[in-house]
């Protein structure tokens, strides 16, 4: 073969092989078109599922959102309503009632979906949808369904408060009418945040000292020595515990003054304790009538003793007082117990969850002495300095004529002459005598005479003589200060021992009782507020009343009017707190 025709050859081949390779390109075509089109149908197909499952979520989550909020807002409700139709109305609202599973509340056993007390409420509830589908009906799936449930619990602790109030000498004015104003307002808004008998309010207020009144001293064990007044007297020792233990013996505080008005008048301000109504504690009230009265009835007077006011308020939240409370409720007047029957048990324990237990502690001013006798003092006890003495006298009625009895004469001195005759008739004569140990002479208080004490002791053996009794020390103190025994008769010794500053409760001694008692109510999960009412920045008060408080932001620093501004700040963040544990 000639070299020009193989080249002919090979161009056929090559045009050859070109036209079968056009050939194949177009026998591919159709394949591809195929496959494209099924890689399309399952990309809208799965579309599809993506936009029915979002759907079905989105209505999922709104149905969910939907039972989450009404449970939460029928549970929350006051006790009273209806929880059931609360979810209802959420669903009606919703338009998805149709969705809404059955509630049972009906009450009659088994496990009710609805449970409510005075201060718990739990609500349970379920719904469920069908929800039809669009894309997804090609696979076969016509409906997708959604089940939820839900169930919100809500347990408001009980409240009980005690409001620690200083009345002492400095908050007479503008102050105790402030004080007056706010402290009511405070109690009008921890009632009513409540069901009535949920929160319980104490009041105690402290000056010298602090009065529990003979209702609730009569519930504790005390060796009443007089019935002057109800204040008791606490060692070191005693504010290293919250409880006044009504079963543990107390110490009856010695009633007398530092000055004197005259004897049986001690009325002055600086008495140790005072015995007016005024200055007694009201405990365990939840009645806003009765709170606002013991509020309104508070008088300014005396020293400050934080220190005392903090022992008795937490002594009131401790759950040893629980029978002191119910003692108060036996009590009736006019068929109305002191304790209202809704106070329930009280106090709670202290890890009681369902029971929040404030103290809100209001001052001043600083912590200043107090005057005492120590306990081991011979002015305490029997055989004191003062006598009571009755006995009779014939004393001269009228003189008449011997010839004629109808003539009278008023005159004793007529009956000198022998035609008078005298008629004496007896008179009763009483007196209290003060013995002065000294010189042992006995001075009559009701005619300043002096008598010997042989005198004395004939007075006893007199035709006339009724009774002598010689009082105990607390029963004289009562009577008469002993400064009054020092101007009366110069006898020093008990007026030099009563107002030592050794036998003295010093301020600074106060100070860390109330450290002491601070610490320990703290202790038990108490929630402290103070309130530093005109006191001077970075003083010794306002120290004192920042480390009582259960921290720095629940202490207060109020003046003139804004103390209402604080008790209501507390009252807010109470009764929040409250909701929220």
């Amino acid at each position: 073969m000639t070299r020009k025709g193989s080249r002919i050859e090979t161009i056929k081949a090559v045009m050859s092989l070109h036209q079968h390779l056009r050939s194949m390109k177009r026998e591919e075509d159709g394949a591809v078109v195929a496959f494209t089109l099924f890689i399309l149908v399952m990309m809208l197909l799965a579309g599809g599922i993506a936009v029915d499952v979002m759907r079905h979520e989105m209505e999922r989550t709104r149905l969910q959102n939907t039972l989450d909020t009404a449970v939460l807002a029928a549970a929350g409700a006051p006790f009273g309503t209806k929880p059931k139709a609360i979810v209802e109305d959420y669903f009606a609202k919703a338009q998805m009632s149709n969705y809404l599973d059955d509630i049972d509340d009906d009450g009659e056993g088994g496990d009710d979906d609805v449970a409510q007390t005075l201060n718990t409420s739990r609500v349970t509830a379920s719904a469920r949808m069908e929800m039809d589908t669009h894309l997804m009906r090609l696979l076969g799936i016509k409906t997708m369904s959604a089940a939820t449930a839900s169930s919100a619990e809500r347990r408001v602790p009980k409240l009980e408060v005690a409001m620690v109030l200083d009345v002492s000498g400095s908050m007479r004015n503008s102050r105790i009418t402030n004080l007056k104003k706010a402290g009511k307002k405070f109690v009008t808004t921890i009632l009513n945040s409540t069901s009535k008998g949920d929160s319980v309010i104490s009041v105690v207020p402290f000056s010298w000292d602090v009065s529990p009144g003979w209702n609730i001293m009569n519930s504790l064990d005390v060796d009443v020595r007089h019935d002057y007044s109800t204040c008791l007297q606490f060692s070191d020792d005693d504010f290293n515990s919250t409880a006044i233990d009504p079963e543990i013996e107390q110490l009856q505080l010695i009633y007398t003054s530092e000055e004197h008005d005259g004897f049986d008048r001690l009325d002055a301000g600086d008495r140790t304790c005072y015995n007016e109504p005024n200055a007694e504690i009201l405990a365990y009230s939840i009645n806003e009538t009765a709170l606002h009265s013991k509020i309104d009835s508070l008088v300014a007077n005396g020293n400050t003793s934080a220190n005392i006011g903090m022992k008795w308020g937490s002594a009131l939240l401790d759950p040893k007082f629980e029978d002191v409370k119910e003692d108060l409720n036996a009590i009736k007047i006019d068929n109305v117990p002191l304790v209202d029957d809704l106070v329930g048990e009280v106090p709670a324990a202290f890890n009681e969850a369902e029971t929040l237990k404030v103290i809100v502690l209001m001052s001043d001013g600083q912590n200043t002495y107090s005057n005492q006798f120590p306990e081991d003092s011979s002015f305490r006890g029997p055989n004191s300095i003062l006598h009571f003495v009755e006995w009779e006298e014939m004393v001269f009625d009228y003189g008449y004529f011997v010839y004629n009895s109808s003539y009278r004469t008023n005159r004793e001195s007529d009956c000198a002459n022998w035609w008078w005759k005298c008629v004496y008739k007896p008179i009763s004569f009483s007196s209290y005598f003060l013995n002065d140990p000294d010189d042992g002479r006995y001075k009559n208080l009701s005619n300043n005479e002096w008598l010997t004490a042989s005198q004395f002791a004939a007075l006893q053996t007199s035709e006339g003589f009724k009774s002598h009794e010689q009082l105990s020390w607390e029963e004289a103190w009562g009577m008469m200060s002993p400064d009054y025994v020092n101007d009366e008769i110069g006898y020093d010794d008990a007026e030099d021992e009563f107002e030592s500053s050794t036998n003295r409760v010093q301020g600074g001694e106060k100070d860390d009782q109330m450290d002491d008692i601070c610490t320990a109510i703290k202790s038990k999960g108490v929630v402290v507020y103070t309130i530093g009412f005109e006191v001077p920045a970075g003083g010794t008060a306002e120290t004192q009343l920042k480390k009582c408080a259960t921290s720095e932001a629940h202490y207060y620093k109020a003046k003139g009017i804004n103390i209402t501004d604080a008790f209501s700040s507390i009252a807010s963040n109470v009764v929040n707190l409250r909701l929220t544990q």
